[in-house]
């Protein structure tokens, strides 16, 4: 799974020579998946879930640097405004795939 995820990674703009950053991220995004899906370390995801795990590394990429910041203002007038929230489209996902803990 992390090596499909790294390679569609790769093919988006701005991600030449961050391979070493996204495997990572990519490595932690699953772990942190597997903690909120209840499976066990070293269990492998539903292939449904890698849109959400692909979705997770990149907010861990867009937001690194940034960590701690909710939000900040740029000179040119414009302002960006971090969020810990998953996207809908990535809680719909992984509802499905959710156990119970027990």
């Amino acid at each position: 799974m992390e090596d499909s995820i790294l390679k569609s990674l790769l093919l988006r703009p701005g991600m030449e020579g961050r391979e070493k950053d996204l495997e990572d991220m990519i490595h932690d995004s699953i772990i942190e998946m597997r903690g909120y899906l209840n499976y066990d370390d070293g269990e492998m995801l539903p292939e449904g879930c890698m849109p959400a795990v692909k979705e997770l590394a990149l907010i861990r990429f867009n937001q690194d640097g940034a960590e701690g910041l909710q939000s900040e203002s740029q000179s040119s007038g414009g302002s960006i405004t971090y969020t810990n929230i998953l996207p809908d489209n990535v809680k719909r996902i992984i509802r499905r795939y959710r156990r119970l803990p027990g």
